[in-house]
């Protein structure tokens, strides 16, 4: 894997200090392990990325889909008054690192890409407080941040820019969740009449049998197949859409971790879309294949993956 654990200009500055070993990829595999096997843990700082916008966030609190973070900047420096600054020695950086507690907010885990440091308990909690407003615990190489005067600092300036990505980040987009109590679309019964069977098949491409199972709602219509319905049977996209039965909430929460991350990116370049766009095919082929197969008991969604990956790269002839 070529691509650094963070971004080149945090390597370049570390190289300056003491050496980017830890921060390189094979550092990072030495001390966290494959990242395919990585689990979201309190403490931990990960790079966060969705399209160009990159940053690093300390994790403070972890959900289901969604952690709690706060940003951190190590170049350019900056600081406010409710932040707080970790000296070097206490980070896998080894330069002052400014982490941003009053932007504290949650993160979807979707746009978590790859773990690059793990920080002790006193820092993570003089952190949590500071973003609560209560009085920060003494921490050893960590001190508060100092005041910006005006809007026109670069501090501010930079914090500012925070404010934006995070807020970029956290529009990335999510996969179609199953409600509970919430009913399945049935595409049968909206398109009536207007079915023509052979036509759905060829603007689908997928076999008769497989287009009745999805006309009956025993597998899902993926949502990137609206389209193509909308043209074969002149209804509009959006009727269709309210029939594309959500996923459930398992399987979502599998697909969007982020030890899938870089195979939803790896399968975005193979196959020329949008990482949103490999993720949600890939979680409804998914979804479909779990759907023709029969089996007790509550599914395992990330064996399930890598079959539906595995069947998917046997078809096209991958090794």
């Amino acid at each position: 894997m070529s691509d650094p654990g963070v971004p080149q200009r945090f390597l370049d500055l570390a190289q300056r200090v003491r050496g980017p070993r830890a921060l390189s990829e094979a550092g990072l595999r030495e001390r966290f392990g494959d990242p395919a096997q990585a689990e979201l843990e309190t403490g931990q700082v990960w790079r966060a990325r969705w399209d160009e916008v990159s940053m690093l966030v300390l994790v403070l609190d972890v959900a289901t889909r969604k952690v709690g973070a706060v940003p951190i900047t190590i170049d350019p420096p900056g600081e406010d008054e409710s932040s707080v600054v970790v000296d070097g020695s206490r980070t896998a950086f080894g330069v002052d690192a400014t982490v941003w507690a009053g932007l504290a907010s949650w993160v979807p885990v979707r746009v978590l890409e790859r773990v690059v440091d793990a920080w002790d308990d006193d820092i993570v909690e003089c952190t949590a407080a500071r973003a609560q407003g209560r009085p920060a615990p003494t921490a050893a190489g960590v001190r508060a941040g100092e005041s910006v005067r005006s809007a026109l600092e670069p501090d501010a300036e930079v914090r500012a820019g925070l404010t934006d990505d995070l807020e970029y980040l956290q529009q990335a987009p999510a996969l179609p969740v199953q409600e509970s109590g919430q009913p399945d679309g049935n595409l049968a019964s909206l398109l009536g009449d207007r079915l023509d069977l052979k036509a759905l098949c060829s603007a689908l491409k997928m076999p008769q049998p497989e287009v009745m199972k999805l006309l009956r709602g025993k597998i899902p219509l993926p949502p990137d197949q609206i389209d193509a319905v909308a043209s074969a049977t002149g209804l509009p996209a959006g009727q269709i859409a309210r029939t594309v039965r959500p996923l459930p909430a398992d399987l979502v929460h599998a697909v969007e971790h982020p030890r899938w991350r870089s195979v939803w990116v790896r399968r975005a370049r193979q196959l020329g879309v949008s990482e949103a766009q490999a993720r949600l095919s890939g979680g409804y082929g998914t979804f479909a294949l779990a759907a023709r197969e029969t089996g007790g008991g509550a599914a395992d969604w990330d064996a399930r993956l890598r079959q539906f990956l595995g069947d998917e790269a046997g078809a096209k002839g991958s090794p």
